[in-house]
């Protein structure tokens, strides 16, 4: 009850704010998904984050998308508490205790930094003065410092990772540093702004040029190393960004590569996870649509290729789960099929197909203790279906004020519905 008490405060509040008279033209609808892409889920699994990204520009480019809170008890989207952002976002995480969400938008070229409410029940832009606010404009970072000479963010930030770190002062004071990674589908740049305290004003930025076309960010459990896969490249880079004693971010350091293949130059790369030891590495690839599985020794930096799998068509996004029977499983979202396609790692085989709908992209998985543990358990996966109208007689053209939706997949082995939609959020 308390948690409901907390968001009819918060809709109160953010109903009064609104979003500034500064913008012009037609503000995106709250209450709907619209072209939606990134996916996060708040660490107890109430509620989901998606990034919309008004795709077909059909509202104001400066504050054209949102990012919908949903509450995944109810599967209603959170309108009041759901701010704007720029249009063309992309990848949203959070940080290690979920009071910060980052988003990476390609309208201006820049990131986002919302604050996340103590239960997860609402995503506000926090301005200077403390104020809870659903306008994006104190809280876009794409200079740094943001003034005349900072550092400007690269072209087309897309792929987003975020580790936190701690700094301990010669006090006793820590300090938790947010370390923001980016990769940019235009150019080779990677990207690591660090926010000491999640403050965007104490930001520090460098950037890099490592692997072309970067799509998706992983960090290796247990580590610092940061994976980036490159649609222009046949190359997983990966990198460990060095932080000073102070809390900046100095450099990016190169730590290796892993070349997917000899013959062709851009494998255009696309999702990448780790299994949970960090011992195996899953990479996507579109040319071919192929599943590759490296092996990681940490000991040495060895990595090797160990198998490829063959893929449907046009494979997005990789996530990598431990069912409730203790099985590792590999999903991959194919873009083009409307599925999503199950793989036993170990057998290098796949084991099912789940349909999902129109143009699936970006899946997450409940990860709370309280949820997937064991079967009967109420475990969920959710996959953003970019341009899905849910009638293959309609086409996005044809749907007033959004399109898209998020899928709802129940993911207890020992439900009758296991690895099917059962639900689905516009």
């Amino acid at each position: 009850m308390k948690s409901w008490v907390t968001i009819a405060v918060l809709f109160g509040l953010f109903s009064a704010l609104g979003c500034s008279d500064q913008y012009k033209g037609t503000l995106p609808p709250r209450d709907r998904l619209n072209y939606p892409i990134g996916l996060a889920l708040h660490p107890d699994g109430r509620f989901l984050y998606v990034v919309n990204s008004n795709f077909d520009m059909s509202h104001r480019e400066e504050v054209g998308g949102t990012v919908s809170v949903i509450d995944t008890e109810t599967l209603q989207i959170l309108p009041a508490v759901t701010p704007y952002i720029p249009s063309f976002g992309g990848y949203i995480k959070l940080n290690r205790d979920a009071t910060r969400a980052y988003v990476t938008t390609r309208h201006a070229n820049e990131v986002i930094v919302l604050d996340v409410a103590g239960q997860g029940q609402a995503l506000s832009c926090l301005t200077p003065g403390g104020v809870r606010s659903s306008d994006p404009d104190t809280c876009r970072v794409g200079r740094v410092p943001d003034v005349q000479g900072g550092a400007v963010l690269g072209s087309d930030p897309f792929g987003l990772e975020v580790a936190t770190i701690t700094r301990t002062e010669a006090n006793g004071d820590q300090t938790l540093i947010d370390l923001v990674n980016v990769s940019h589908l235009r150019g080779s740049q990677v990207t690591t702004i660090a926010f000491p305290n999640g403050e965007i004003g104490a930001a520090s930025m460098r950037s890099a040029a490592l692997v072309a076309g970067g799509n998706q960010i992983a960090v290796r459990p247990g580590s610092l190393d940061f994976y980036v896969a490159g649609r222009s490249t046949n190359q997983v880079v990966y990198f460990q960004p060095y932080v000073n004693p102070a809390g900046q971010v100095e450099a990016i350091v190169r730590r290796g590569a892993i070349a997917l293949s000899n013959g062709i130059e851009a494998v255009d790369a696309r999702g990448l996870a780790f299994g949970q030891s960090g011992r195996r590495l899953y990479v996507a690839t579109r040319r071919p649509n192929t599943l590759h599985v490296i092996a990681i020794d940490p000991n040495n930096a060895r990595h090797e290729i160990v198998s490829t799998i063959s893929l449907g068509g046009r494979p997005s996004d990789v996530v990598v789960h431990s069912d409730a029977n203790g099985d590792e499983l590999v999903y991959v979202t194919g873009y083009n099929d409307g599925i999503i396609e199950v793989i036993d790692p170990r057998a290098g085989v796949l084991v099912d197909t789940i349909a999902v709908g129109s143009s699936p992209y970006q899946l997450v998985i409940d990860q709370s203790p309280d949820r997937c543990r064991y079967p009967g358990d109420s475990c969920r996966g959710y996959v953003s279906l970019f341009n899905d109208t849910g009638s293959a007689a309609l086409r996005c053209d044809d749907v007033e004020n959004g399109c898209g939706a998020v899928a709802v997949i129940d993911l207890d082995p020992a439900s009758p519905t296991y690895h099917q939609v059962i639900a689905k959020i516009r």
